[in-house]
Parts: C-alpha cells; sequence; structure tokens
C-alpha cells in the first residue's frame, strides 16, 4: 500500500471517529429531550441529516481523499443503519408497531428526499462542467 492510500485512510479513520462521535452526542441530547415522546429520535434525525449531507457531498466535492474522508468516514461515522436495525427489532418485541411503522415510513422517505435535496443544493453551488 502507498503512502498516499496510507494517508487516506489516515483521514478517513480520523473523520469516521469524529463522525462517530457527533452521533452520539446529538443522538444523545435528541433521546434525552424528546426520547419519551418519539423512541429512538436522536437516531432518525441523526440518519436524515447524514443523508442531505452526503447528497451534498456527493454533489459538490471531487473524487480524492477529502471526499473520501468525509463521504466514508465522517458521514459513515455519523449515520448508523445498525442502530435503526436494533431500535427497529426492540419496538417489534416491545409490540409497538405503530411507531415501528412510522420509524420504517420516516427513515425510508425523508432519506430519499434529503439525499436528493442534498444533491440539488449541491448542484445549484457547484454547476457541472457545460450547465
Amino acid at each position: 500500500m502507498g503512502r498516499d492510500a496510507l494517508r487516506q485512510l489516515l483521514w478517513v479513520f480520523l473523520a469516521g471517529g469524529t463522525g462517530a462521535t457527533l452521533r452520539v452526542v446529538l443522538g444523545g441530547l435528541l433521546d434525552a429531550r424528546l426520547g419519551e415522546r418519539f423512541p429512538y429520535v436522536g437516531t432518525l434525525v441523526v440518519n436524515l441529516i447524514g443523508c442531505f449531507a452526503i447528497g451534498l457531498a456527493a454533489a459538490v466535492l471531487p473524487a480524492g481523499t477529502p471526499r473520501t474522508a468525509i463521504i466514508g468516514g465522517l458521514l459513515g461515522g455519523f449515520t448508523t443503519y445498525s442502530a435503526f436495525a436494533l431500535f427497529s427489532f426492540e419496538l417489534v418485541r416491545d409490540e409497538r408497531l405503530g411507531v415501528l411503522a412510522l420509524q420504517i415510513g420516516l427513515h425510508l422517505s425523508l432519506g430519499i428526499l434529503l439525499a436528493a435535496a442534498g444533491m440539488a443544493l449541491g448542484r445549484m453551488l457547484v454547476p457541472s462542467p457545460g450547465e
């Protein structure tokens, strides 16, 4: 593995740790304030922010280490499909199927919409050549 590849991996490592830390802090704050009324709202909000941010980053960042570190590291560490899966299972186990349906619907529908919105904003900010 060459020096550039190792440098890129280091940036992904550092950005991933930062993203995971941000997820725990933001998700924890939201769950502490709103979790009684809407279980696991922190995971939902973090994943939706991540969907928007990844769409934006994909549209504006050229290939290379910064893009890989931000998309694969920072946003990969920030968003969390595994937590969504675990919390969904817990809602099934606890027979809270209405909340489960709401969680799944919001994650999927809003996640896709926000990823598209991020990409649209990115294209407005950094138009493709020839546009």
